[in-house]
C-alpha cells in the first residue's frame, strides 16, 4: 500500500473525509437535494475512499456497503422500502452543476477522457468559464445479502478518481457533519473547511448570488434578496457551525454604496477539537416514522433542528398513539377514521412544543412540589411546605385536582366517556364559538386530543364535583389506584 493510500485510509478511519473541491460547491439543477441526501452522499464518499485505500472496490469500480451504514433506520429485518429507494433515487437522479471555488480550481483531471496524440504538439487554449453537469451517482443497485439490505454504487467515470482519490480536497469532520441540521449549514461548512489551513484563512470572494444559489437546496426556489437570505438562513448556519468546535467562520461583506455586492468568509481553526468518528450514517429513523404518519420530511428536519431528535421521537410516538387509537363505542360512523388529523405536521409541532413547556415547568418546580402532569399525587401524602407565591400555589393546587379528575374520567366506561363528550359538544354549540377542528374532535369523541382535553375534563369536574371543584379536598376525587401513571397528551 502506497504512503498516500495509507494516509487516506488513516484519515477516514480517524473520521476525516477528503472531499474533492469539485464536490463542494454543487448546485442541483433539476430537483431538490435534502440535507439528509447531502449527508448520505458524503458518508458514501467516505466509505468509498476507505474501500479504495484498502483495495476493496468491486471489479467494475463500484463500492458496496450495508444500507444501514449509509441511512440509519434500515436494519437487517427491514424490506427495501419505498423510503430507502427515495433517498437513493435522489442521489442518482439529481443533476448538479459542479462550480469551482476559485479560478485556480477551474479545471480538474478527467480520467475517462482520452485524446489521440497529435503528430505535432499543438498548444490548446486554456479552458475558462466552464460548467460541468453530472449526476451525483452513475448507477446504484439495492439488494439483499444474508438477509441484510446492501447498496452498490458507481460514480460517473470521468470524475470517479477525483472523488475517490482527490488531488485537492477539504477535510470534512464526520462528527461535525452529523450535528449540522440544515442544508445551508452543511454546504457552508464543507466549503469553508477547504480553507481551514489556508494561510490567508479566506474563502474565494464571490457575488452574493453565487452564495445564495450554492447554499440553497432547491433549484426551483426563488433567489432571495441578500438581506433576507442572510437573516433567515445564513446567520443560523454560521452560529451552528461555530458551535461545533471544529472551525470558526465569519461573514465578510463588500459593498458598493449601500448595497452588498460580494461576499466571502474568514475561516480559522477552533481551539476545541471534537472526537473523531467513522463515517456516521444519516439518521432517518424519525423521518421513516413520520412518513408512516403522513408528516413531511421537511417538517421533521425543522422540528429536529428546533427541539432535538429525541423530543421529535417522543412526539411521534404520542402522535401515533392518538391517530391509531380505536373509536369509542357509540361514535358516529364517518368516512374518516377515528384520530384523523387534518394537518399532521402542525399537530406534531404542537405536541413537541407542549412537551418542551412541560419539561421546562418540571425543571423550574421547587424541590418537594408536586410531580409533573404525568404522575398522580397520593391524596393521603402531606404536601411539603415550599415557599411559593400565592398565585403559584393556587395554580399548583388546581393542577393536582385536574390530574385526579382526569384519572377518574379515564376509569369511566368508554360509552359513558362518549356521552360526556356529547354534553361538552352541545354546551360548546350553545354557549361559545369554537373552531372547526375542535368541533370535529368533539363529534368523533376524541377527548384525549390536546385540543379538547382540558375542555372535557373541566366540564366533567364542574358537573360531578360542583363549580368550586378546584377547592375541594383531594380525598373528594376518590382515586383508588395510587400507583397509576397518567400520560397527558
Amino acid at each position: 500500500m502506497t504512503d498516500s493510500r495509507l494516509a487516506r485510509q488513516m484519515d477516514v478511519v480517524q473520521g476525516m473525509l477528503h472531499k474533492s473541491v469539485i464536490a463542494l460547491a454543487i448546485v442541483p439543477t433539476n430537483r431538490s437535494l435534502t440535507v439528509t441526501g447531502r449527508k448520505a452522499y458524503s458518508v458514501m464518499l467516505g466509505l468509498a475512499q476507505l474501500q479504495a485505500a484498502r483495495g476493496g472496490e468491486g471489479p467494475a469500480g463500484g463500492f458496496s456497503a450495508p444500507l444501514n451504514s449509509i441511512l440509519r433506520g434500515f436494519g437487517a429485518n427491514n424490506s427495501i422500502s419505498v423510503d430507502a429507494k427515495r433517498y437513493i433515487d435522489q442521489m442518482i437522479s439529481t443533476k448538479v452543476e459542479w462550480r469551482p471555488l476559485s479560478k485556480s480550481e477551474q479545471q480538474f483531471h478527467l480520467s475517462a477522457e482520452t485524446k489521440a496524440v497529435p503528430e505535432l504538439p499543438v498548444e490548446e487554449p486554456a479552458i475558462t468559464e466552464e460548467h460541468r453537469v453530472f449526476n451525483l451517482l452513475a448507477e446504484v443497485r439495492i439488494y439483499k445479502r444474508a438477509g441484510e439490505n446492501w447498496v452498490t454504487w458507481y460514480y460517473p467515470p470521468s470524475i470517479r478518481e477525483e472523488l475517490v482519490s482527490p488531488t485537492r480536497w477539504a477535510q470534512i469532520d464526520f462528527d461535525v457533519l452529523k450535528e449540522l441540521t440544515t442544508y445551508c449549514s452543511v454546504t457552508l461548512y464543507e466549503i469553508c473547511a477547504r480553507y481551514r489551513d489556508s494561510p490567508a484563512g479566506l474563502t474565494s470572494r464571490q457575488h452574493w448570488t453565487w452564495w445564495t444559489e450554492t447554499l440553497r437546496s432547491s433549484p426551483h426556489s426563488k433567489v432571495r434578496a441578500w438581506r433576507k437570505f442572510k437573516n433567515e438562513f445564513l446567520a443560523a448556519a454560521i452560529k451552528e457551525i461555530n458551535a461545533q468546535g471544529d472551525i470558526e467562520i465569519e461573514l465578510i461583506e463588500f459593498r458598493r454604496g449601500r448595497e452588498v455586492e460580494q461576499v466571502q468568509f474568514s475561516v480559522k481553526r477552533s481551539n476545541q477539537r471534537p472526537p473523531r468518528l467513522m463515517p456516521t450514517p444519516a439518521d432517518i429513523t424519525n423521518i421513516l416514522h413520520a412518513s408512516d404518519l403522513g408528516v413531511r420530511e421537511s417538517v421533521i428536519e425543522d422540528l429536529e433542528r428546533e427541539f432535538g431528535a429525541s423530543a421529535v421521537s417522543d412526539g411521534l410516538n404520542r402522535l401515533e398513539r392518538f391517530v391509531k387509537r380505536a373509536a369509542p363505542a357509540g361514535a358516529r360512523e364517518e368516512s374518516e377514521p377515528f384520530g384523523k388529523v387534518q394537518n399532521t405536521g402542525a399537530y406534531l409541532r404542537r405536541i413537541v412544543a407542549n412537551q418542551k413547556r412541560e419539561r421546562a415547568a418540571d425543571e423550574s418546580r421547587p424541590a418537594g412540589a408536586s410531580a409533573s402532569e404525568s404522575q398522580l399525587v397520593d391524596p393521603r401524602e402531606p404536601v411539603r411546605q415550599v415557599p411559593q407565591s400565592r398565585d403559584a400555589l393556587a395554580d399548583e393546587e388546581r393542577h393536582r385536582r385536574y390530574v385526579l379528575v382526569r384519572s377518574a374520567f379515564e376509569q369511566l366506561p368508554t360509552d359513558e366517556q362518549f356521552e360526556w363528550v356529547r354534553k361538552v359538544q352541545a354546551d360548546a354549540e350553545a354557549n361559545s364559538t369554537v373552531t372547526t377542528g375542535i368541533m370535529r374532535r368533539l363529534t368523533r369523541g376524541e377527548w384525549q386530543s390536546p385540543l379538547v382535553q382540558v375542555m372535557v375534563i373541566n366540564f366533567y369536574a364542574r358537573s360531578e364535583f360542583g363549580a368550586q371543584w378546584t377547592t375541594l379536598p383531594l380525598d373528594a376525587f376518590r382515586v383508588s389506584d395510587r400507583e397509576r401513571i397518567v400520560d397527558i397528551e
